[in-house]
C-alpha cells in the first residue's frame, strides 16, 4: 500500500472545532482543565481528535484565560483597597465594590457577547484568525509541538485503562479466530503472511463509498511502558514521540508485543464533526490461527450548552442583558475573593510545570491525561438519526472486512466456515433507542422456524441461514 493511500478524508472544515472554542471561551472549569492537563504538560502525549483543530481550540483558550487573568488582577488590586477603605472611607467602599461588579460584569459580556463570541458564529469563523501567544514564549512553544503531533503522529500513549484515548469510550467488541491449516474443498492452504491481510482489508476499506472516512495504521501503548523504552522515549525526561515509522508499525504487526500494539484504525466523522466513529482492527498470525480483533468506540456529541452560541445575537436581549447584570452581582464577592487563589495559582505557573516534570519523571507515566474533545462531549445521543449513523457506519466497515477475510483466505485455500458463521452475528446487530436517547446493543438473530438470508450468503450469491453466536 503506498504511503499517499494510508489516509483518506474530504478535507472538510468541521464545526466541532468552533464549537470546542466555544465552550473553553464559555466555561473556565473547562479553559482551566485543557491549559493545566494539555498545554502544560509539556512532557506528556498529546490527545488528537479526527475532525478536531486542537491548535486553534487551545489558542482560544489562552485568549479566554488572559482576559480571566485581567479581570482577576483588578479585583485584587481593588480588594486591597477594600481593606484599606474599609473603615476610613465608607463611600469609597461602596465606589470600589461597584467597580468589582463592573469588572466582573464586562469579563462575562465580553465572553458571551464580545467580539472573539460573535467571531465563533457560523459564517464568521476563521481557525487562522485565532489570537496567537507571543511568539517564543512557552505556549507558542507548546503549540507547535500539539500541531506537529496533529499533523504527522501516528502514536497513541495513553495513561488509563482504555486504550483508545480521544476516540472515545468501547461500544461493542470482538474477536475471532480461525484456523488457517483448515483446508478448502480438495486444496491445500496457500502460506501468507500478515501484512498481506492487512493490505488486502485495506484495499476493500478504500473503495467503499462514505466520505469523511480515514484510514490509518496507529499505535498504542501505555504510558508506564516507556520509561526505558527508546522507541517512543528517545531521551528520558523528553516527551514521547508522536510518530514512529511504517516500519516499526509493519514490525509489530508481524511480531507482536504485549505492551506496544497496532492498530488498523478506520474512523468515520459525520454531523460536522460532532459525531465520530471509530473501528480499531487487530491480525495476528500464528502457525495455526489468524486472530482477528475489533473495537467500536463513539465520541458523541458536544453538550448542547456550547452549540447555543449559534442561535445567540449578537448583543443581549433586555431580559438577559438584566439576568447578567444580576448574576454579575451575586458572583461579585466570590470572584473578588476568589482572585487572591486565582493570582497566587497564576504566579506559580513555572514551578507548577517543574512539579508536574517531576511528577511525571518519577512516576514513569508520560501518557496523555486529557481529551478535549471528550471532556465537552454530552453523555447522550442528541439526535435520533445519528444513533443508526454510528449503526450505519459500523455495519458497512465491519460487512466490508468480512468481504474482504472471506476472498483472502479462500484464495488461500482455507476453510472459512467458522468465519462465515460468526460473521453472520458480529453483522447482524441491531440498536435500540430510549427516550432518554441511551443506545444498547441488542443481538437479532433468526429462531426457529424463522426464514433469514444470511449477509455471507448474500454476499455469495447463495441463500442460508447464520448461526448465532455472542459477540465477545
Amino acid at each position: 500500500m503506498r504511503p499517499d493511500r494510508e489516509r483518506r478524508a474530504d478535507g472538510t472544515q468541521y464545526a466541532t472545532t468552533r464549537y470546542l472554542c466555544a465552550a473553553v471561551t464559555l466555561d473556565p472549569e473547562l479553559e482551566r482543565k485543557v491549559l493545566e492537563d494539555v498545554l502544560e504538560e509539556q512532557h506528556r502525549a498529546i490527545v488528537t481528535t479526527p475532525g478536531v483543530d486542537l491548535v486553534t481550540v487551545l489558542k482560544y483558550a489562552l485568549a479566554a484565560h488572559r482576559r480571566r487573568l485581567v479581570r482577576d488582577v483588578l479585583l485584587l488590586a481593588d480588594l486591597c483597597l477594600l481593606i484599606i477603605t474599609l473603615l476610613v472611607q465608607p463611600l469609597v467602599f461602596v465606589l470600589l465594590l461597584a467597580a468589582a461588579w463592573l469588572a466582573v460584569f464586562i469579563e462575562r459580556y465580553t465572553s458571551m457577547y464580545g467580539a472573539v463570541v460573535r467571531g465563533l458564529r457560523p459564517g464568521a469563523f476563521v481557525a487562522q484568525k485565532a489570537p496567537s501567544p507571543t511568539r517564543g514564549s512557552f505556549a507558542d512553544r507548546q503549540l507547535k509541538r500539539v500541531a506537529a503531533v496533529s499533523t504527522v503522529g501516528n502514536v497513541t500513549v495513553y495513561n488509563e485503562f482504555p486504550p483508545f484515548v480521544g476516540y472515545g469510550l468501547v461500544q461493542t467488541s470482538w474477536s475471532i479466530a480461525v484456523d488457517v491449516t483448515r483446508r478448502r474443498h480438495d486444496g491445500t492452504p496457500k502460506p501468507f503472511s500478515v501484512q498481506e491481510v492487512y493490505d488486502h482489508v485495506k484495499a476493500g476499506l478504500f473503495a467503499l463509498d462514505l466520505p469523511g472516512i480515514e484510514i490509518t495504521d496507529r499505535l498504542f501503548v501505555n504510558g508506564r511502558d516507556i520509561q526505558d523504552d527508546r522507541r517512543f522515549l528517545p531521551e528520558p525526561g523528553s516527551p514521547p514521540v508522536t510518530s514512529v515509522s511504517p516500519d516499526l508499525i509493519q514490525h509489530l504487526m508481524a511480531m507482536p508485543e504485549e505492551r506496544a500494539r497496532p492498530y488498523l484504525t478506520i474512523s468515520m466523522t459525520s454531523w460536522q464533526g460532532d459525531l465520530v466513529v471509530t473501528i480499531f482492527l487487530r491480525f495476528l498470525l500464528s502457525k495455526t490461527d489468524l486472530f482477528v480483533e475489533a473495537a467500536h468506540t463513539v465520541v458523541p456529541p458536544i453538550r448542547a450548552e456550547f452549540k447555543a452560541i449559534d442561535e445567540r445575537d449578537p448583543g443581549p436581549t433586555g431580559g438577559e442583558f438584566f439576568a447578567l447584570v444580576g448574576k454579575s452581582l451575586l458572583s461579585t464577592l466570590p470572584r473578588l475573593v476568589g482572585s487572591v487563589p486565582a493570582i497566587i495559582h497564576e504566579l506559580g505557573a513555572g514551578g507548577r510545570r517543574e512539579k508536574k516534570r517531576r511528577r511525571t519523571d518519577e512516576a514513569g507515566d508520560y501518557g496523555a491525561l486529557l481529551s478535549v474533545r471528550e471532556a465537552a462531549a454530552d453523555t447522550h445521543w442528541q439526535r435520533y438519526f445519528q444513533v443508526f449513523d454510528d449503526a450505519r457506519y459500523v455495519k458497512v466497515i465491519e460487512q466490508r472486512i468480512f468481504r474482504s477475510l472471506l476472498e483472502f483466505l479462500e484464495a488461500h485455500g482455507i476453510d472459512t466456515s467458522s468465519l462465515e458463521s460468526r460473521s453472520e452475528t458480529v453483522i447482524n446487530n441491531g440498536v435500540m433507542v430510549t427516550d432518554k436517547g441511551t443506545v444498547h446493543a441488542d443481538q437479532i438473530a433468526a429462531g426457529t422456524g424463522a426464514q433469514a438470508a444470511g449477509w455471507i450468503s448474500r454476499v455469495r450469491g447463495k441463500e442460508g441461514a447464520g448461526n448465532a453466536e455472542g459477540r465477545s
